[in-house]
This record gives C-alpha cells, structure tokens and sequence, in this order.
C-alpha cells in the first residue's frame, strides 16, 4: 500500500514539473513582464495622458504619479468590466426569452449599469485632467475646415466666408463676399454648407450691434437647429459676437497732388485681400492698391453698412472721382451695393508750408513741443507726465498731408495713437490725439485737444 501510495506521489510531482516547465516555456508573460509593461495599447495611452496632464496641472512627484497610474489602471478596468456587463445584459434584452417580468428586471439592471459606467468615466476623466468634447464646444482655429460669418442687419445678413489658412487675428483674415440675403437665404446657405463633410469642422459667428441683438438670437436659434437637424453638433461651433460701438465714422480717403492716402486700424499692418505680401497700412500708398484698400473695408464683417468719405484738392478732382467710382463698384461686385455711400468732398487745400515749423504748446496737453520738418519729419517733446512711453524726452515720427490737416504719428509703442493738425483762425496748430478704427476712421475728442503756437 505504502508503495502503491510513494509511486502516485512520484507521477503527481512528474506531471507538476512538466505542468511547470509547460507554463515556463509557454508565451504567457511573467508576472513581473506584466508589471513592468503595459500590453494594452488603450491602457497604456490612458496612462501617458493622465500623467503628462496631471503633470502640467499639478506638477507629480514620484509617489503620486505611482498613485495616478494605479487609480487609473483600476478605473480603466472597471469600465471595460461595465461595458462587458451592459453588452451581455444587452443580449439578454434583445433574445426576449422568459417572462415579462425578467425583461423588465433586465431593463433596471442595464440602467443601472448604465449610470454607474458614467459615474467611472466622470472620474476617470477627473483624474485625467481631460476637459470633454461636447456639442457646439469652441473649436481650435487649425481644426476647423470652414467659418462663416452672419453680419445681422435691419436690410438682411451680409454672409461672408474666411478663407484659409484661418488667422487669429482679424487684421490678418481673408474673406469671400456671399452677398447681402435675406434670412431665409442664409439659412439656407448655412444649410447647404453642413451638407458638404469637406466642411466639418465648422465654425458659424453672428455679428450683430446692440440694437440688432433679438434678431441675432432669433437667427442663432435657427442656425442651432439647423445644425442638430444636420446631425452635426460635435463638428459645429455656432457662436454671436457684438460689435463694440466704436465700430462708427466714416471710412475716409484723402487725396491731395495726385496722392491718395487712408487711415487702418491703430496703424497695424493688415493683409491684403488678394494675400500678397504688401501689408495695408496708414500713411499714402500707391493708387494701383486702391482696390485692395477698398475691400478690406467692405470684407471687415464689423464694418457695414459703411459711408465711404472722399476729400480731395482741386488739382486731384479725376482721381477723387475715380476713387468713388471703384467704391460703388466693388460694392456691387460683392453684392453689398445697398450697405455702400459714398461721398466726394472738394476741400480748399492748405500749403505744406504752413505747417513746416517749430511749435510750442499754448494749452496743456501731453506734447510740449513739435517741430515739423520737411521730407515727412517731424520731433515731439513730450511733456513730462506724458502716458507716452518717451515721457520728457525727444520723439521723431513721420508725417502726411491730407488737402486740410496733417497727420502725425510717433509709433508709440505704449500708445498707439495717431495726432491730426489743422490750423485755427489764428493761424495756431490746432492738435488732436486719436486712435483709428477698422473703418478707417480718426476718432477724436476735445478732451485730446492741445493749441500749439507757432515759434518761427
């Protein structure tokens, strides 16, 4: 019997070796493999994120990363374990089999698995750092694929669209004019757009004044169930922007001998429409960029309806007219013609030579001194309690006629302003401080008024 029992033994201890060196030979990863490495691809990019986010939030040291990758590998396992349950509860849903009441016990169970997978993903994302895509969540400018603007107007919508590459920067954003429609018509051109996939992701801006601000809810609201009625929430961005009040004047040409010159914004250079590499800038430019001066005027979504403000010597009267001619034309071009005014002014021209001097201030104000000299040069002494960057100190700028007044500018850095001169009854140079807008527009105040006599 003993032997009987010491020859089992033996068999038992040969299987378990072999058992043993099957398991050892076998492909199954030792347990330390599978401590060290992480086998899935899922799993593993779970956990790069978490850490990379967690780090650029928080900051990790050592034992905490430790503690994000255990958290975050025992999440990760209890999702798939849900979504495994819900699967198999699913099934047994769908086959129908027993009585009513199983059924319905199925039903609160899925539920409730259900609820309870949402509750782990809630944490999981936590513990990621992640903030979720969700419908109509702003997109990344390098994402999108397409942006139209919806310009709402008492007259109808004034529908353009950007074209790439998409710029942060509005000075910097090309357009192309779709045209004044009615609100109908935008809607459905905002339709037809969401039918086309080469334009998702989408981004749709409405622009509006304060006093347009219902009609701009109303429309936004269509353009939202457009896009839900398209099925296209996650790949849409739909968004109103109010246009600030400063956004007013008139858009202004001067062209004085033959020379033609305009105002841009804070003097920043912008991108020409047509994207060549010539930026539009304040100053006189050449008359063959008139068209480009132009459109970016009637491109900007904030800028109409527009009044277009032409003043002009007498010596210059063709171009002036040339100049109007352009503006009407284009307009109707890009089918704004009714949003588009014009006005051609004939103003007594003022010498250059009036205003080449040394000027002394006579009022308070932030310049004590100007010294205007030929070739477009000019010197400001600012006074001591100047905002200017170069308070107390000597500034050269530059300097352009237009047929009445002359426009300085500094190029401040701390305040990008231009100053316009003109000259008073008493032969005084009148000077006033003002910022440009989108318009090309000057806008100024008495409150940045200062008198300067002339000193010789």
């Amino acid at each position: 019997m003993k032997a009987k029992w010491i020859k089992k033994s033996r068999c038992l201890l040969l299987c378990l070796g072999l058992a043993t060196a099957a398991i050892a030979q076998s492909n199954t990863p030792s347990v330390l493999d599978r401590v060290q490495n992480v086998d899935d691809p899922e799993l593993s990019e779970l956990i790069r994120v978490a850490i990379e986010n967690q780090a650029k939030l928080n900051g990790l040291d050592q034992i905490e990363t430790m503690e994000l990758i255990r958290k975050v590998s025992l999440s990760y396992t209890q999702i798939k374990l849900f979504d495994q349950q819900i699967a198999e509860v699913s099934r047994k849903i769908e086959a129908r089999t027993g009585p009513a009441e199983i059924h319905y016990e199925l039903t609160l169970a899925k539920m409730e698995l259900e609820a309870k997978l949402m509750t782990e993903l809630a944490n999981l994302r936590e513990l990621m750092g992640i903030i979720p895509k969700h419908a109509f969540d702003k997109k990344p400018i390098e994402s999108l694929s397409s942006w139209v603007i919806l310009r709402v107007l008492d007259e109808g919508v004034y529908v353009l669209n950007c074209l790439q590459p998409f710029q942060g920067y509005w000075g910097r954003q090309r357009y192309k004019s779709s045209g004044l429609q009615t609100r109908n018509e935008a809607l459905d051109y905002v339709r037809e757009q969401l039918k086309d996939p080469n334009n998702l992701p989408i981004r749709i801006v409405l622009y509006h004044m304060a006093k347009m601000s219902n009609a701009a809810k109303i429309l936004h609201s269509k353009v939202v169930s457009l896009v839900i009625e398209a099925n296209c929430q996650m790949e849409a961005e739909v968004s109103m922007k109010l246009i600030d009040s400063n956004r007013s004047g008139e858009s202004m040409f001067f062209i004085r001998g033959g020379t033609i010159s305009t105002f841009h914004h804070s003097g920043a250079p912008l991108q020409r429409p047509d994207g060549g590499p010539k930026h539009l800038v304040t100053g006189i430019f050449e008359p063959n960029d008139l068209d480009q001066h132009i459109l970016w005027r009637l491109y900007h979504p904030s800028n109409v309806p527009i009044k277009f403000r032409i003043e002009h010597d007498e010596t210059s009267s063709k171009l002036a007219r040339h100049t109007t001619d352009r503006v009407r034309s284009i307009a109707k071009d890009l089918g704004i013609g009714e949003l588009v005014e014009v006005e051609r002014i004939l103003v007594e021209s003022v010498p250059e030579s009036a205003f080449l001097s040394r000027w002394t201030a006579i009022t308070k104000g932030e310049v004590d001194i100007i010294n205007i000299q030929p070739s477009g040069v000019c010197v400001f002494t600012m006074s001591p309690g100047s905002r200017s960057s170069s308070a107390g100190a000597s500034v050269p700028g530059r300097w352009f006629l237009t047929p009445k007044e002359i426009i300085m500018d500094i190029k401040d850095k701390r305040d990008k302003c231009l100053y316009r001169g003109y000259l008073d009854k008493e032969g005084n140079l009148v000077v006033e401080k003002g910022e440009t807008n989108a318009r090309g527009s000057l806008m100024t105040g008495a409150e940045r008024q200062t008198v300067f006599k002339k000193v010789y």
